[in-house]
């Protein structure tokens, strides 16, 4: 008896709740389809958060256990999934459009939207003077410990080492290290090596490597299948310890609230309205309904608070939902992780250097704000690929325009927070993005996207 006393019962107790409102959910999906499931697996994933909040989580050590294996999993996917997309979509583009074409308007398109979480970063942040009178948040900015310091500043590499990062060396260190930008100029050489021989000796020369390559796809994205119906289970792990957390943490950033409400506004706004107007008069599609189809991509993105890892749900979506085809899909959204991403690479920047230069009085001029926006646009390239882009990002951008370090350190208790609207923006444009291209290639099928696949599957 006193054993079964010693037990910490708790974590066990979570994890029966959980399991019960896993059946739950398996009940539900039969009847409701996925994006109404989807939204209970969040409501539920609050409620077990907010039952079984404790210090560090401890309580929920097996909910988060589950939430973890899975972004793992995902994980594991992203590899194959993106070489084989590269791969097969530039293959199978050369008989519909110009495979370089939809490259280079898919970088137009990310790196648009980048430019426009700028413009519209800058433009709140002055408006609202974010930071004024917050100068008590960096009281101890000269008292930071020195190692730590150093041990943030040691994220950042010249610009020259990061670009030299994104280029292939060693296929298997780039596999192990799952180095995206390397994984996929890997992936377009061997896919116009290909093209250039079967333009030169004939199709039937290389036909067995393209079947080897749709062969190796289809089991790739079966497997991939049977993880994206666990999506709902994941949710309400993820969602529960994100959950525990903000309440856990909210005493200890009351002064950087006010930052993070931007951080989300700026990205819903970025998100929904700027992003909607372009699926509108670029995609030529109702906004709302492209939402509501997308929004499976979202729910992943903010709950696994993983580009990479939602890679495989947003290509689906695409594919499935929106009706954006295959190649494209597949070769802009593997664009989408690695260029851009304008949640951790343009708003969130942005925003931290406004509220400091407001917090402690810079007398910044307009020549300041416009090499802060010209720095920005170049650090959304340069920063792609590596892990941590934000922090990375903000401390490279804090770096080049002469601000201290250390800022970055004592604004990070956000940090977690706010990656999870700023993921949804990341993907949110790559799916936008992808839109765009497929308008512009005719490679678009609108009887998917009007289609009420959700009432099909009942």
């Amino acid at each position: 008896m006193e054993y079964i006393a010693s037990i910490h019962w708790m974590p066990y107790l979570a994890l029966a709740v959980t399991l019960i409102a896993f059946t739950v959910l398996r009940l539900l999906s039969h009847k409701l389809g996925w994006t109404p499931t989807i939204l209970i697996a969040l409501l539920l994933g609050v409620g077990v958060g907010i039952a079984f909040r404790s210090e560090g989580n401890e309580w929920l050590i097996w909910v988060d256990f589950i939430g973890t294996a899975y972004v793992q999993l995902l994980m594991l996917m992203v590899v194959p999934v993106i070489f084989l997309s590269i791969v097969s979509g530039f293959i199978a583009l050369s008989g519909k459009a110009n495979a370089g074409k939809v490259g280079i308007r898919s970088v137009f398109w990310l790196m648009f939207q980048a430019a426009l979480a700028i413009v519209l970063s800058l433009t709140v942040g002055l408006l609202t003077g974010i930071g004024k009178g917050a100068g008590s948040v960096f009281e101890n900015l000269d008292g930071l410990d020195s190692a730590t310091v150093s041990a943030y500043q040691g994220l950042t590499r010249a610009f020259d080492d990061v670009l030299l990062g994104l280029l292939p060396s060693n296929i298997a260190s780039d596999i192990a290290g799952s180095n995206v930008p390397a994984i996929i100029l890997s992936g377009v050489a061997i896919a116009l090596a290909y093209l250039a021989i079967a333009k030169k000796q004939g199709e039937e020369k290389v036909l067995p490597f393209r079947r080897f390559v749709e062969a190796a796809k289809e089991i790739v994205f079966k497997i991939l299948n049977f993880l994206i119906d666990l999506t709902p289970y994941a949710v309400l792990c993820l969602i529960a310890g994100s959950a525990s957390k903000l309440l856990g943490s909210w005493h200890n950033m009351l002064s950087l609230l006010a930052l993070m409400g931007l951080i989300y506004a700026v990205c819903i706004v970025h998100t929904f309205v700027v992003g909607g107007l372009i699926v509108r008069f670029a995609g030529k599609l109702s906004p709302v309904r492209f939402f509501r189809r997308f929004f499976p991509a979202q729910v992943t993105a903010f709950t696994t608070q993983s580009s990479v890892g939602t890679l495989p749900v947003t290509i689906k979506t695409l594919k499935q939902d929106v009706g954006v085809s295959e190649e494209v899909a597949n070769i802009t959204s593997s664009l989408g992780t690695t260029i851009g991403m304008p949640g951790c690479t343009c708003i969130w920047t942005v925003l931290l250097v406004l509220f400091f230069v407001h917090a402690v009085g810079l007398p910044w001029v307009a020549g300041d704000y416009i090499r802060l926006a010209i720095v920005a646009l170049l650090l959304s390239v340069g920063s792609a690929g590596v892990p941590g882009i934000a922090v990375v990002s903000a401390i490279g951008l804090f770096g080049a325009l002469g601000l201290p370090v250390g800022a970055v350190i004592l604004m990070q208790p956000i940090n977690t927070i706010s990656d999870m609207i700023r993921t949804l923006n990341n993907v949110s444009t790559a799916g936008i993005a992808a839109t765009a291209v497929a308008r512009e290639n005719d490679l678009i099928d609108d009887s998917v996207f009007k289609g009420n696949k959700e009432a099909e599957a009942q």
